[in-house]
């Protein structure tokens, strides 16, 4: 089975589920305010990516500018001894969005598929869009997803640039895509 394919059963389930616990008048456990305005899922055993997270995008977004952004970061927010999956499912849950960094070895990795389900699940839910895909690298190029959510979300999948000229804009738009209530 295709990854896609792997993708779209796993949503398509989601799915049925949502809408079964709703009709048995089950509500979301959402809390109305959010701990954190973000949540970086990555991946945390490349030291290439932990340190452009923690010296770039953390620096960039919670210290520098006029309007500081709070972020939940793996190494520094997560409870010691309590289940990986929990401290990932609170703190998707605890913020008002998800930023994935994704690179060609973390799109592969479990913990990408398992992050990415809970920020679904929690989208269809809320019917809001909590998901911003920052592409380090160029990966999922043939993802039907990717494809559709550039077309309908496109504020919401930012490259990094390749130019360094181009950076701030970068910084920008991101900002404004985490501070930005997106209703579906």
């Amino acid at each position: 089975m295709t990854q896609l394919k792997a993708l779209h059963l796993a949503f398509n389930y989601l799915q049925n589920e949502i809408a079964s616990a709703k009709l048995k008048g089950y509500k979301s456990t959402a809390t109305d305010k959010a701990l954190y305005d973000a949540y970086i899922a990555c991946d945390t055993q490349d030291a290439t990516v932990t340190d452009w997270v923690i010296n770039e995008l953390r620096f960039r977004l919670e210290e520098n500018g006029d309007k500081h952004i709070l972020l939940c970061l793996e190494e520094r927010d997560w409870e010691p001894g309590k289940a990986v999956i929990d401290n990932l499912a609170q703190s998707i849950h605890h913020s008002r969005k998800t930023i994935f960094v994704l690179t060609e070895r973390y799109v592969k990795n479990g913990n990408f598929k398992t992050a990415f389900y809970i920020a679904l699940q929690r989208l269809m839910d809320e019917n809001a869009d909590v998901i911003v895909f920052i592409l380090l690298e160029p990966v999922l190029q043939h993802s039907q997803y990717l494809r559709l959510r550039r077309r309908i979300c496109k504020s919401s999948v930012l490259d990094w640039p390749k130019n360094p000229h181009a950076e701030g804009l970068f910084w920008q738009r991101l900002k404004s895509e985490v501070l930005t209530d997106n209703s579906i």
